[in-house]
């Protein structure tokens, strides 16, 4: 009997009807240690900072300033990274939760640094009905890499509203979730241990607040979906890049820079080199 067999059967009942599931411990500290590191070498390297990296994406951080968020893809940069999202004990627990073998869409690292607001209210569900799939048929899973919960701005779920997609507000229905068409009542934020992992499915709403601990709340998300059709992961990407340069996205910074840049012309002072 494998690490899972004996606990699965209660995940995919808890995964159905609240619309998320925990499983506790699935990393070792050995593996969380490794990965951890590997991190390291990663938000290290000095591309990422580029401003048209189009793998890079950076959010407000505790000063207004742009911060470092996350690196989607990540798993063509790191073979311990892309380990983790195909660990079989991980795949093994995907699979039984979504009835039959899942195939990987996504895979993002999410950094979230201390002081690094958090994610409005939304539904994964929305960003991918370009693919033409039913939402039971896919889901996101949360390896933690450190310990979490609502005061480092973990993961918060509206349990128990999977059932469809929920409209976005009035003028803009086809965005994220309105929040006033959610049971607000009820908001659970599991708090982990690293090693942790959540499964939750596509139409669950969930959200974050900011991070107010002093240490990064890292974590890798990929994303699975059920289906007997390879390239999944290379359609997505393909689509992903097209998007990101035709609608600019992830370029913020660059865009921030260019408009202080026409701003010191404009007054002048721009500083020329003198020669000798």
């Amino acid at each position: 009997m494998s690490y899972l067999n004996k606990d699965l059967a209660l995940s995919k009942q808890e995964y159905w009807q609240k619309g998320y599931t925990v499983l506790p411990g699935l990393f070792d500290a050995k593996q969380i240690e490794y990965m951890r590191q590997e991190c390291g070498r990663l938000w290290r390297l000095p591309s990422l900072g580029d401003d048209l990296n189009l793998r890079t994406e950076f959010r407000r951080g505790p000063d207004n300033d742009y911060v470092l968020d996350r690196l989607d893809p990540v798993i063509d940069m790191s073979s311990i990274l892309a380990g983790a999202a195909m660990y079989s004990p991980l795949l093994e627990a995907v699979d039984t939760l979504l009835g039959g073998e899942s195939e990987l869409l996504k895979c993002k690292l999410i950094r979230k640094d201390p002081g690094t607001k958090g994610y409005a209210v939304h539904q994964d569900f929305l960003y991918w009905k370009w693919l033409d799939i039913k939402p039971d048929q896919l889901c996101s899973v949360a390896i933690n890499l450190f310990d979490s919960g609502e005061n480092s701005g973990g993961i918060a779920f509206y349990p128990a509203q999977h059932q469809a997609l929920i409209p976005g507000p009035a003028g803009n229905e086809t965005g994220d979730c309105d929040i006033a068409r959610i049971d607000t009542s009820v908001t659970e934020v599991p708090l982990l241990a690293a090693g942790d992992v959540i499964i939750f499915h596509s139409l669950t709403p969930h959200f974050s607040g900011p991070n107010l601990s002093d240490r990064s709340r890292t974590i890798l998300l990929p994303s699975y979906c059920l289906t007997d059709k390879p390239g999944l992961y290379e359609k997505y990407y393909t689509r992903e890049i097209i998007r990101r340069c035709e609608d600019m996205i992830g370029f913020e910074r660059y865009l921030a820079q260019l408009s202080g840049f026409q701003r010191a012309l404009l007054s002048r002072e721009t500083v020329l080199i003198q020669s000798e």
